[in-house]
C-alpha cells in the first residue's frame, strides 16, 4: 500500500523533510477534504521549521477534532496520547507501559516520534523496553510516574544501570526518570555512560527514602546538566 510505504519512509527518517514533502504531494493526489488538510498541515508546519513565520497556520491541527482524524489515520490506539505536533506529525507519544509496548509495532511504522514519554514503569519494564526495535530514534525519554508517589518509587539502581548501558539510547539528548532510588553509583553510570554523551537535559527525581547523593555526585550532576538535574 503507498501510504504505509510512504509512512514507512518517514520513520526511516523522522528528522528529513524530504520524505514528508513527498507525502504531503501524495496526499493531495489523492484528493478529499482530510488529505488536503493534512498535506496543507505538513507543507505549513516544514515552514515554520525552517523559519518562515508568515506561514499560515494549518487549521487541521489547530483543533482536536483535526488532531484526532489524523492520530486515526495514523492508527493511534485508544491508550495512547500525542504531544506536540512538528512537521504534520506526531513529534511526542506517550501512555502507560502496556499500551506503547502493545502499540510500538505499529508505532515505530507509521509515526516518526522522536520524544517518548511512558508511565507505569519498572525496573522490569525498563528492561524489556530497551530490547525494543526503533528505540534508536529516540531523542527525548521521559520514565517518571508521578501517580505512585513519592515513597512508593517504582525504579531501583537497576532501571537507571540500564538505560545508562543502552547503546540503542546514544540519540538521546532529554532523559527524564522518577520517582526512583538513586544512587551515587546509578547517577556516576549516567555520568560516565559512552552512550549517553549526547544527554543535554536530566531530571532524576528521588524517592522519600533516598539518601542523599555525595557531595561529589551532586556537583558533577549540577556542573553538568544544571541544578534541577537531581529534585
Amino acid at each position: 500500500m503507498v501510504e504505509t510505504a510512504l509512512l514507512h519512509a518517514i520513520c526511516a527518517q523522522p528528522e528529513e523533510d524530504t520524505p514528508r514533502l513527498v507525502f504531503a504531494d501524495w496526499l493531495q493526489e489523492q484528493g478529499g477534504e482530510l488529505n488536503a488538510d493534512w498535506a496543507a498541515a505538513i507543507r505549513v508546519q516544514v515552514a515554520w521549521a525552517h523559519g518562515v513565520p508568515d506561514a499560515p497556520e494549518p487549521r487541521l491541527l489547530n483543533s482536536q477534532s483535526g488532531v484526532d482524524s489524523v492520530a486515526r489515520r495514523l492508527g493511534l490506539p485508544p491508550g495512547i496520547d500525542t504531544g506536540r505536533w512538528e512537521r504534520g506529525f506526531p513529534e511526542a507519544v506517550f501512555g502507560s507501559f502496556d499500551a506503547v509496548r502493545a502499540a510500538w509495532p505499529g508505532l515505530i511504522g507509521r509515526v516518526p516520534f522522536r520524544d517518548l514519554r511512558v508511565v507505569e514503569s519498572s525496573d522490569d519494564t525498563v528492561a524489556d523496553f530497551v530490547t525494543w526495535r526503533g528505540i534508536d530514534r529516540l531523542t527525548a525519554l521521559d520514565l517518571r510516574s508521578w501517580r505512585r508517589g513519592l515513597s512508593a518509587a517504582p525504579f531501583g539502581e537497576p532501571a537507571l544501570l540500564t538505560v545508562a548501558g543502552c547503546a540503542a539510547l546514544s540519540r538521546l539528548t532529554s532523559l527524564k526518570m522518577g520517582y526512583l532510588h538513586l544512587t551515587n553509583s546509578s547517577a556516576a553510570a549516567v555520568m560516565d555512560s559512552p552512550h549517553l554523551k549526547r544527554l543535554r537535559t536530566l531530571q532524576l527525581r528521588r524517592a522519600d527514602d533516598t539518601p542523599n547523593l555525595t557531595w561529589h555526585t551532586q556537583t558533577r550532576l549540577t556542573a553538568t546538566f544544571g541544578s534541577n538535574a537531581v529534585v
